[in-house]
C-alpha cells in the first residue's frame, strides 16, 4: 500500500514538471488503448529524500546530481516490439538533436541510448532498450549524468525492485 501511494504522489508532483519530454511525447504519440504501458516518474523532491535515506555516499551524491528519472516499461511482447519500434521513430523524428551514445543490434537485443547536452552541468539521456525476453524499457535521466553514475544507479534500482516484487505499478494507456 505504501509504495502504491509513493508511486501516485510521484505521478502527481512530477508530471507537469516534464511538459515536452521524451516520455510524455511517447504517451501521447504512441500509446494506444489496449496496450497499457507501466509508467514510474521519480522527481527532484524524491531523489533528494532518496540521497538523504542512503548510507552509501557515491549513491548519495549521484541523486542529488540528477533531476529526474522516467521509467516506461510493458512486458506483454506484441506491444513491446510494437513500441520499440514507434519509440525509435519518435526518437529520429522528434529528438534529432539528441546524439547516440550507444547502440546495440543483436538478434535477439536492441538498445539506443541518446544524450543530449543542456549545458555545461546537465544532460538529458534517453535510453530505449528490447532485452531477449522482448520486454522494453525506456529510461530518461536528466541531470549531472556520468555512465559510472547511470551504472551504480541501475545497480541499485535493480536491487530495490526486487526487494518489492509484486507491487504493482502505475500503468498508462488503458483510458483516452
Amino acid at each position: 500500500m505504501k509504495k502504491i501511494i509513493f508511486i501516485a504522489t510521484l505521478f502527481l508532483f512530477t508530471n507537469f514538471a516534464f511538459a515536452g519530454d521524451f516520455i510524455n511525447q511517447f504517451i501521447q504519440k504512441c500509446v494506444e488503448e489496449g496496450m497499457p504501458v507501466n509508467n514510474v516518474n521519480i522527481g527532484k523532491s524524491m531523489l533528494d529524500k532518496m540521497a538523504s535515506s542512503t548510507d552509501d555516499e557515491e549513491l548519495k551524491n549521484i541523486f542529488h546530481d540528477l533531476s529526474s528519472i522516467r521509467i516506461i516499461t510493458t512486458e506483454n511482447k506484441k506491444d513491446s516490439r510494437i513500441y520499440f519500434k514507434k519509440a525509435t521513430e519518435l526518437a529520429a523524428q522528434e529528438f534529432s538533436d539528441y546524439q547516440e551514445v550507444v547502440s546495440v543490434n543483436e538478434r535477439k537485443t536492441k538498445i539506443t541510448i541518446l544524450q543530449k547536452q543542456l549545458n555545461e552541468k546537465t544532460q538529458e539521456l534517453i535510453f530505449i532498450g528490447l532485452d531477449e525476453d522482448s520486454k522494453l524499457t525506456i529510461i530518461t535521466v536528466s541531470g549531472k549524468i556520468d555512465f559510472k553514475s547511470i551504472s551504480k544507479l541501475s545497480e541499485s534500482f535493480g536491487k530495490e525492485i526486487k526487494t518489492n516484487e509484486g507491487t504493482p505499478p502505475e500503468t498508462v494507456g488503458t483510458e483516452k
